[in-house]
């Protein structure tokens, strides 16, 4: 099997998955979050369905049987540009709850992944 498009289906299933459980469970599934306040839990909604697309997008790319590497690295920098939200976040805000630190290393270490699996093929 392709270790790239391995890797594709992974991370669109994670982020289906973390999308599916954002839209459903709101602010309540998320560590750190304020399950009170009705906005957040809005955002936090409405940006579980768009995790679901990304995911999906993720999927889409793994399921060739020779995943377009240009696409894949788009998506990857898709989400180092997520962590680089979060980097501002720490400069202006202050550090979020230290679940996002976990969140932030994976956003910034997916294009570096995808490069590493990318240039391993054949």
């Amino acid at each position: 099997m392709n270790p790239l498009a391995t890797l594709g289906r992974t991370v669109g299933y994670v982020c289906m998955a973390i999308g599916g459980l954002q839209l459903i469970g709101g602010t309540r599934v998320e560590p750190g979050m304020d399950g009170g306040d009705p906005t957040v839990d809005s955002h936090v909604r409405f940006m579980g369905s768009v995790f679901i697309a990304y995911g999906l997008a993720w999927v889409s790319v793994g399921s060739a049987p020779q995943p377009d590497v240009t696409r894949m690295r788009l998506l990857a920098g898709l989400m180092a540009a997520g962590g680089v939200g979060r980097l501002i976040t720490r400069a202006t805000l202050g550090r979020p709850h230290r679940f996002h630190d976990v969140l932030l290393a994976t956003e910034l270490t997916a294009p570096l992944v995808v490069e590493v699996v990318a240039r391993r093929q054949p």
